[in-house]
């Protein structure tokens, strides 16, 4: 590379001549899956990601990034823009990218984000950017946290200088293999690398802040202009950040240039004191680094080097280090049990980057704690990767693992490894996850924990997941033969064609016990017993659609529909007393009218008892059973489907005809008006109160949101509740409700005629007459 070019590491050699049999999907690859491809075809097509028509896609690797690079072959002013694209989006945790423009040792970030799912992350357009030959403009795509899996990602690059344009998918997807690096189509050589670098788990540490001082240097294209900067930079440099806001890019920068780990002062190796660092220090506090009094510790033992530390635990040691000098820098200890013959002990280190309040220690002295005082007792908990240090084959190596084996049962393996059901592949030997041991053990009686056993019966039965396990399994074993040793599956294969075959007897021992369920539902269905012939008529009809060759499933559904396709279920049919003389109806027919009345559904099994033993007509029995049904909240359906009907409010909370404009909050308003109403008639039901009530109440069921409309105090929360003396606001009763003054109203005012047409007809019953047809239309 030329002075001053940005250096570009970590080509990528390994060719990729096709993937999934594409023959046009090739690239560039490295290992644990690192890699750039490209498509050469007009198809969209998966390997297993999504490959776009003629399309350049990238995949990182656990520890590395995968860049995709343009050096600039000229001097210009360019326009930068593109897009990134998660590839895999139904899997994995997304990737991180970033959009640098690099010279020589520097970085600058132009745009950094995230993306995850399907959408398309664009960044830019950036313009104005300047460039000389050597300069590179790279698209860096990382893994997230570290994890890889489904990490291949689409991306787009795109640059013009307003004559020449360089397009990443045009330029590299025809002839991915040519080159790497790739020309581009003007024939300027090298001008595409892919590569990797590092990944660190960020953004990389040199880049510099967007809008800052040297990253406007870089792309500024004037001559007087960049000497103008550089005179900011170096007054940046020597009077500090003075003025400047902690978040602001020039401090951001000047907090990196001087960064011990900075480009200025990196490899400088010096002393503490002798730095000259600009920090301003208190000289009454604690010397960096650690107390020299701490070295001459002797616990019980042999002796340990005078470049070590003894301490017994609990205790804390203290360290402290400047900032400037910890920054981008890792602490690290290396602790060891001091060898006591014949003891026996166990210890947890944790390095932490504030002292605990509660242990009361001095700076740097450490002190045993009393008791079994730890950290986990206190104000921070000891992390639960903290290494927890025991000899080889002592009793307290053994009684830790037993006690942290045990727990661990505790917790179901799907919990602790997410990934433990291959997420990223549509086929799967795991469909349903059962680990509920404990929870049955700790909270589940004999009765609930048979319920649970059936319910999971019920799931396996219907999702039929032992035969779609057969079909699984076939297809991972095809995967594994095209590119791996398929010879792991195969103790699988028995144990699931066996739950399979016992499957298939359990499917066909249930059929008559379907059939059986269906004719029991057409006795609820019809609201009565099923005469002889009626039960014979469905099995019949059953059992000549299996001998039509149709499926259990199929023929159990087309017999369903026969029932519900019934008079007998359509219609509620009375049989008429023989002759023209009246007569009772019978406790079915009388048990239909009673549950149809008050709850607008069939009977329920309490009901259906008494009529099958003859008992339901007895007033004394038919008036419990009324006052029963009107204890339950079932009875609000005689609100809605008497009361509302009557009213003609009928459905008002999707009432959409009143003008917006005119009343904004109405929409808002519209269920709550309706909950009132049916609450009012609920209640009147559920008392027996006085018929006069639906005119002359002075209750009404209110919440916060209504009350206020109606402008009452004293309502609060959401909650419903009955507010008395209402009278005095002019509510109270149907005719001060707002369902049926808004529903007998116009969409943008008030209508006393229509209102007294609705209180003649529906209030009154006296049907009025139509105006005769030369009255003309009121304005």
């Amino acid at each position: 590379i030329g002075a001053g070019e940005a250096r570009i590491d970590g080509h990528m050699t390994a060719k990729l001549e096709s993937a999934q049999n594409h023959e046009f999907i090739q690239g560039w690859t490295g290992a644990d899956a690192l890699g750039v491809l490209a498509n050469a075809s007009d198809q969209h097509v998966r390997v297993p990601g999504n490959m776009k028509p003629h399309g350049v896609a990238v995949h990182p690797s656990p520890s590395r990034r995968v860049v995709v690079s343009w050096r600039s072959p000229v001097s210009a002013v360019l326009r930068i823009d593109g897009q990134v694209q998660h590839a895999h989006p139904e899997c994995g945790n997304g990737v991180a990218w970033t959009l640098e423009l690099r010279r020589g040792i520097t970085r600058q970030a132009l745009a950094a984000g995230t993306s995850q799912g399907p959408k398309e992350v664009p960044f830019g357009p950036f313009e104005h950017i300047a460039v000389q030959p050597g300069d590179v403009v790279s698209l860096v795509v990382s893994p997230r946290d570290g994890n890889h899996s489904c990490d291949l990602t689409a991306v787009d690059l795109r640059l013009s200088d307003g004559t020449r344009d360089w397009d990443l998918a045009k330029d590299v997807s025809p002839d991915i293999l040519a080159g790497n690096p790739h020309a581009d189509r003007l024939g300027n050589g090298g001008v595409w690398h892919f590569h990797s670098e590092p990944d660190a788990g960020g953004p990389a540490e040199e880049a510099l802040p967007a809008g800052s001082l040297l990253s406007r240097w870089q792309s500024e294209a004037d001559p007087a202009a960049r000497v103008r900067l550089a005179a900011d930079v170096q007054a940046l440099l020597t009077a500090g950040t003075a003025g400047l806001a902690a978040n602001s890019p020039d401090a951001a920068l000047h907090r990196r240039l001087t960064s011990l780990n900075g480009p200025l002062l990196r490899g400088i190796l010096r002393t503490v004191d002798s730095m000259k660092l600009p920090v301003k220090r208190d000289d009454r506090s604690p010397r960096p680094g650690l107390d020299p009094a701490l070295f001459g510790t002797r616990p019980k033992g042999p002796k340990v080097a005078d470049t070590s530390l003894a301490v017994r635990a609990p205790s804390v040691v203290e360290v402290r280090l400047p900032a400037d000098l910890a920054e981008g820098a890792e602490f690290v200890a290396t602790t060891t049990l001091h060898a006591v013959d014949g003891a026996e002990g166990s210890v947890q280190m944790q390095a932490v980057s504030t002292r605990p309040a509660s242990l009361g220690l001095a700076a740097g002295k450490p002190r045993a704690l009393g008791g079994k005082s730890t950290w986990s007792d206190g104000e921070r908990p000891v992390d639960s990767d903290s290494p927890i240090l025991v000899r080889n084959g002592s009793a307290a190596r053994r009684r830790i693992e037993a006690s942290l084996e045990e727990f661990r049962q505790l917790f179901p393996a799907a919990l602790c490894y997410t990934n433990i059901v291959p997420v990223d592949e549509v086929v799967t030997l795991t469909l349903y996850f059962r680990e509920d041991e404990h929870f049955r053990r700790l909270m589940l009686d004999d009765a609930q924990a048979a319920e649970l056993d059936r319910l999971w019966a019920n799931l396996h039965f219907i999702s039929q997941d032992p035969l779609k396990l057969v079909d699984g399994f076939e297809q991972l074993w095809q995967f594994a033969t095209q590119d791996a040793d398929p010879s792991a599956f195969e103790p699988l294969r028995e144990p699931i064609k066996r739950r399979a075959e016992d499957f298939r007897k359990e499917l066909v021992a249930a059929q008559p016990r379907h059939l059986e369920a269906v004719i029991r539902f057409a006795e609820k269905a019809y609201r009565r017993p099923l005469a002889a012939n009626e039960a014979r008529d469905l099995a019949a009809l059953y059992q000549k659609l299996r001998d039509e060759e149709l499926p259990h499933e199929q023929a159990i559904r087309l017999t369903l529909a026969r029932v519900f396709v019934a008079p007998a279920f359509l219609y509620r049919a009375e049989k008429a007393a023989p002759g023209a003389t009246p007569g009772p109806v019978d406790d079915w027919e009388l048990a239909t009218r009673l549950s149809y009345f008050l709850w607008s559904s069939t009977p329920d099994d309490e009901l259906r008892a008494l009529a099958a033993n003859g008992t339901l007509h007895r007033p004394e029995i038919l008036t419990a059973q009324a006052r029963r049904m009107l204890r339950d909240p079932k009875v609000r359906r005689l609100a809605s489907e008497f009361a509302a009907a009557w009213l003609h409010i009928y459905g008002f909370d999707e009432l959409g005809e009143k003008s917006e404009r005119h009343f904004p909050t109405f929409n808002g308003l519209r269920g709550a008006m309706y909950e009132e109403t049916l609450r009012f008639f609920t209640d009147l039901f559920q008392r027996d109160g006085s018929v006069l009530e639906i005119l002359d109440a002075d209750h009404a069921f209110l919440n916060a949101e209504l009350a206020r409309h109606y402008g009452i105090p004293g309502v609060s929360g959401p909650e419903w509740r009955r507010v008395d003396g209402v009278k005095q606001y002019s509510r109270g009763g149907i005719l001060g409700q707002a369902t049926t003054l808004a529903k007998q109203s116009g969409a943008s005012r008030t209508s006393p005629i229509l209102r007294g047409n609705w209180l003649c007809e529906v209030l009154l019953g006296e049907r009025l007459p139509r105006p005769p047809k030369d009255v003309p239309r009121l304005p």
